[in-house]
């Protein structure tokens, strides 16, 4: 059996992370071509990929630490007191 609450919050949150790539080609590639070498190759630190279109290279990823927040329901039933408004 479920319990009923008599209220629901609900808040999304959203931050920024950077990845980085490097891809390296013998010929002159499209952004999508460029896109597809980047994206085939696994996401950890110093994993490669190598089609006959060029070689990439996953350098890592920036994770973004400015959380930014807002409320999707219930910020009416909030109580006050707390000392930061998002």
């Amino acid at each position: 059996m479920s319990k009923e609450y008599k209220y629901t919050y609900a808040f999304s949150e959203q931050t920024v992370d950077v990845r980085y790539y490097k891809v390296e080609s013998n010929k002159k590639l499209t952004r999508s071509e460029m896109q597809e070498i980047a994206w085939s190759v696994e996401m950890k630190e110093g994993e490669t990929f190598e089609d006959e279109n060029g070689k990439a290279t996953f350098s890592g990823t920036e994770y973004g630490d400015d959380a930014q927040y807002q409320m999707e329901e219930g910020s009416e039933n909030l109580l006050d007191g707390d000392d930061y408004d998002w």
